[in-house]
């Protein structure tokens, strides 16, 4: 886990969780691309990984990332055609989704969407006039919206504390340690275990278990810096 000095390191950790869930916005919201896969295996992610990550969590991710990358370099058009097929196979259909990707879907027997959670969802969302990408053609408990929400706030968590701003920093923070318990938490773990039944196993279903991870160490980290900056 990131461990945060005064200032410098605490600037260091805000910055990179940015980076981290732009970055998971971007690959679940959006079809597999050449820019975006050299973003996913640039030193760049891997160097934020190694910020985050333990070193027995980081090697498997780490060999994903050099595994997808050298796929690339050696026939790039191939490998771009194999991850959007996966994805296309994972969010979009056709076929039943293995792992449906909104929340509500875990939340309620029925396994349908547009629940009680996406409404609190909504609201979570409306407290920051936050619009999500994709909105109204997804549903605001998506993946990728959650996801997309937690950039919105953490960016402006580094613009607030590069400008001083500590006590916005820390109702941002606590808004989005909140949300962190009261969605993306409490069913991320459940969307990975699905996922795994894909008939695919090339990229996503590993990152599924990779982006679980990303969000119980940035819970731990979010409450490191609240308390070193004794907000």
């Amino acid at each position: 886990m990131m461990k945060t000095a005064p200032h410098d390191g605490i600037a260091i950790a805000l910055a990179n969780r940015h980076y981290l869930y732009e970055l998971l916005q971007h690959t679940f919201g959006n079809e597999p691309s050449g820019p975006l896969f050299d973003a996913v295996t640039s030193d760049h992610t891997r160097d934020a990984l190694g910020l985050w990550l333990d070193e027995s969590d980081l090697s498997d991710y780490l060999s994903l990332l050099a595994e997808v990358k050298a796929a690339l370099a050696k026939d790039r058009e191939k490998t771009l055609d194999r991850l959007k097929g996966e994805y296309t196979a994972l969010f979009i259909g056709p076929d039943k989704l293995p792992a449906p990707p909104w929340e509500s879907v875990y939340r309620s027997e029925e396994r349908i969407i547009f629940q009680e959670s996406t409404l609190k969802v909504r609201r979570a969302y409306l407290e920051y006039e936050f619009l999500p990408a994709n909105y109204p053609h997804e549903a605001d408990d998506h993946l990728a919206m959650e996801l997309d929400f937690m950039t919105h706030l953490s960016k402006m968590t580094l613009e607030c504390f590069e400008e001083e701003k500590y006590p916005e920093v820390s109702r941002l923070l606590s808004s989005q340690k909140e949300f962190l318990e009261e969605h993306l938490l409490v069913w991320i773990a459940d969307f990975s275990r699905e996922i795994q039944n894909a008939k695919t196993h090339y990229f996503y279903p590993r990152l599924t278990v990779l982006t679980g991870q990303i969000l119980q160490v940035d819970k731990a980290v979010i409450q490191e810096v609240m308390t070193s900056l004794r907000l």
